[in-house]
């Protein structure tokens, strides 16, 4: 059966028989009932400013089913998105109009051609120069614009032949700035239009909600004017910022609160307006305006829908079968490994490592001095091994108790260059004894994977041979990882993390390896002269932060489910300090019993949210010295430990939205390959392997770490297809086959 967009209900026994062809939903103009006597619209492109990143982007969505304010639609990112000047304006008009007022005052005029592969902003012609005197630009979507200059007076303009390409703007009417519309529009938050409707967003405050108004604008010859404000909803929240509709009787809003950034809720209505959904959507950060259409309508809800050409033509790939084979036991969990450079990459050949174990599970505060585990020497080729005692010292033993059987280590080398400079490098190592439990043992092989990047010798700073004071909460909440953190949605994936982070501002600048204006990349590092005794290490402070464990995803009427039960099971990275300066140096793994369950079941349709449990941080002061004594250096280091819940927290929670990951435009770009589909009515999950890694899982004392989970029987992803008559529901997997290793998969 082929998919097709079901634009009204007019029209569903057509589109059942496969007799009606529809405009694609990514065309620039809305989808409309195929009956020319009706405009209603089911499917509404809406357009984003995103000034977020390095470069400022125009992004388009559609907002599938916005009748009812997307309660089983979805504002679906469909991928297009094209530059857009970070100091620009931008208004929508009909027909895929979109107008660009740059900050020279240029008002230029687009076409979004994205339906048949051009630009989404196809220059179509300019409008003249001046339009910076202008701080507010709307549209309803008619033939009307209107203009709030920084004077407070409102212009209102016609395109003429609104339709065509190259309709001209005409200044019809001008209301003062003492007009009741004017000074409404000139206080709001955010105002936008339904044809000659505006509407005013006022955010509350201390005092009390906020409210959105309508306004009807009546134009008579010569005047023009705007009737008595109806107020339409009256519970706007002290954080909502923007708005906009897609057409009458629906609006959204966009809150920007500590913890959902970015957050679309939606109300419908008409007369009194009530909240429709407060979860249509995750990440919308910029302007927002949409292609008002001037009547709405609800597609079906039994046909899945189809951004543009159905991306899965033809092809049918195998249904996903649960695989509860077990995997092969993970090589050589018993040995330490890794591999140290130089800054520019060359092996730091010839250098004494020392492995000492770290006691994550330790709950005391004092002062202690690590046990050593072994020693060794970097190859020519950088690389070290070692293997673990046969015999575990006692605190080594009980620790690997508590934490699932799993042993965690710090790998340590410290030389100097020529020219005196102390150059120390560090790796957070796993290894798992061959009677170790086989959660563990994958652990310590995921661990080793991770690891398999070489860790870079840093230089020592002056600033290192000294305690550091240790900034308060109010500065890290400046730093690049607290404020990403606010996002709703995943920013990052499993993109590398920076490698450098500042924990109480931007992203640090700047070269680490010039010391005094001496580059130190590339200078020989010798092994340092009378060497370095063990690591004393003390926790100076404890933070629980929640931490992302698992991810679920389900599309259309499909329910998701993520299961991390009874035991932990997850590598979290450790974040290390060398001057002002943090950067991963490898991971440790959690595998304690926290004797709980957590997770959401069936959650859906148009769903998909990490999961996080509250995970304890410390930070810890390490202090070692070389030179036969002569030298004391201190260093800071912030490694996970227990499952913690806050007192009167959470035992869990939802983490950052991944929507935007789902759906036909995502499905088309992954291989063949990784697909597969899953019957309605029935389940698929995953059991073995482990997840993806997610770079920002949590963000701790404003430094931002990644972490993974294992997949066994205790920590799974799941999806649950619904009943309706699509014929059936796909997934697929990111990183390979959804019944090989695919670290997550994703639903369409």
């Amino acid at each position: 059966m082929t998919r097709r967009i079901l634009v009204s209900t007019a029209c569903a026994t057509a589109l059942l028989a496969g007799t009606v062809t529809v405009p694609s939903a990514f065309a620039g103009s809305s989808v409309r009932t195929a009956a020319s006597a009706s405009e209603c619209q089911n499917a509404v492109p809406t357009y984003v400013h995103d000034r977020s990143g390095a470069t400022a982007v125009l992004r388009k969505y559609l907002d599938w089913d916005p009748l009812t304010g997307n309660t089983n639609g979805s504002l679906h990112n469909t991928g297009v998105t094209a530059p857009l000047d970070t100091n620009s304006m931008f208004f929508t008009a009909s027909t895929g109009l979109i107008y660009e007022i740059t900050n020279t005052g240029v008002l230029k005029a687009h076409k979004d051609r994205s339906a048949t592969g051009g630009s989404l902003l196809t220059p179509v012609r300019d409008h003249g120069t001046g339009w910076n005197v202008y701080s507010r630009v709307w549209s309803g979507g008619e033939s009307r614009v209107f203009a709030l200059n920084h004077n407070g007076e409102l212009d209102v303009y016609m395109i003429a032949r609104a339709p065509l390409d190259s309709g001209a703007f005409k200044k019809l009417r001008t209301l003062p700035a003492s007009s009741a519309a004017a000074t409404a529009f000139r206080d709001a938050d955010d105002v936008w239009a339904v044809g000659t409707t505006v509407y005013s967003l006022k955010r509350g405050t201390t005092d009390g909600p906020g409210t959105v108004r309508s306004w009807k604008y009546i134009e008579t010859d010569p005047g023009a004017k705007f009737s008595v404000p109806t107020t339409v909803y009256a519970g706007v929240g002290v954080d909502t910022l923007r708005g906009w509709s897609p057409g009458p009787g629906t609006f959204y809003t966009v809150g920007s609160d500590s913890e959902y950034t970015g957050v679309v809720s939606s109300y419908t209505g008409t007369g009194t307006v009530r909240p429709a959904n407060p979860d249509v959507a995750a990440g919308f950060q910029g302007d927002v305006h949409a292609e008002a259409a001037p009547c709405l309508a609800s597609p079906s809800p039994d046909i899945k829908p189809v951004v543009g050409p159905d991306p899965s033509g033809t092809e049918v790939p195998p249904p996903a079968v649960n695989d509860n084979t077990p995997d092969p036991a993970p090589q050589n969990p018993t040995e330490f490994t890794g591999t140290f450079v130089l800054g520019d990459g060359r092996p730091a050949a010839g250098l004494p490592v020392r492995v000492e174990a770290l006691d994550i599970t330790s709950d005391s505060d004092a002062e202690h001095e690590l046990t050593t585990l072994g020693t060794t020497v970097t190859g020519a080729d950088g690389t070290w091994k070692v293997t673990l005692p046969a015999t575990l010292p006692e605190p080594v033993r009980l620790a690997a108790a508590e934490n699932g059987g799993a042993i965690n280590a710090m790998a340590t080398v410290n030389g100097q260059t020529p020219t005196g400079q102390i150059m120390r490098g560090t790796d957070m190592v796993t290894a798992a004894p061959a009677s170790a439990p086989a959660t563990a043992r994958a652990l310590a092989a995921t661990a080793a994977a991770d690891n398999a990047e070489p860790t870079k010798l840093r230089p020592i700073t002056a600033d290192m041979f000294q305690e550091q004071p240790q900034p308060p909460a109010a500065r890290t909440a400046q730093s690049w990882a607290s404020k990403d953190e606010l996002n709703s949605a995943d920013t990052l994936g499993d993109r590398p993390l920076p490698e450098y982070q500042s924990d109480v501002a931007g992203l640090p600048q700047g070269d680490p390896y010039v010391i005094n204006g001496v580059d130190t990349k590339a200078m020989e590092v010798k092994a340092f002269d009378g060497g370095c005794d063990k690591t004393k290490e003390q926790v100076i402070e404890r933070k629980i932060n929640y931490t992302t464990v698992g991810e679920g995803h389900a599309w259309f009427d499909a329910g998701a489910t993520v299961e991390y039960e009874n035991k932990m099971a997850s590598n979290v990275e450790v974040a290390v300090k060398t001057g002002s300066r943090w950067t991963i140096e490898g991971s440790v793994t959690l595998g304690s019993s926290i004797g709980h369950s957590t997770g959401y079941a069936k959650r859906g349709p148009y769903f998909a949210k990490q999961w996080q449990v509250p995970i304890e941080y410390k930070k810890i002061r390490e202090t070692w010295k070389c030179d036969y004594g002569k030298i004391t250096m201190y260093r800071y280091k912030i490694v996970a430990g227990k499952y913690k819940i806050p007192r009167g927290g959470a035992v869990g929670k939802f983490g950052k939205d991944v929507r935007d990951l789902d759906g036909p435009t995502n499905y088309g770009r992954y291989p063949a390959k990784n697909r597969s589909w899953v019957e309605p009515g029935s389940f698929f999950q995953i059991t073995k392997n482990r997840s993806t890694k997610w770079s920002g899982a949590v963000s701790a004392f404003g430094v931002k770490l990644g972490g993974s989970t294992q997949y066994d029987k205790d920590h799974k992803q799941r999806i649950d297809a619904g009943t309706k008559r699509s014929p059936r529901h796909d997934i697929w997997g990111k990183n390979d086959r959804v019944d090989g290793k695919p670290g997550v998969f994703y639903s369409w």
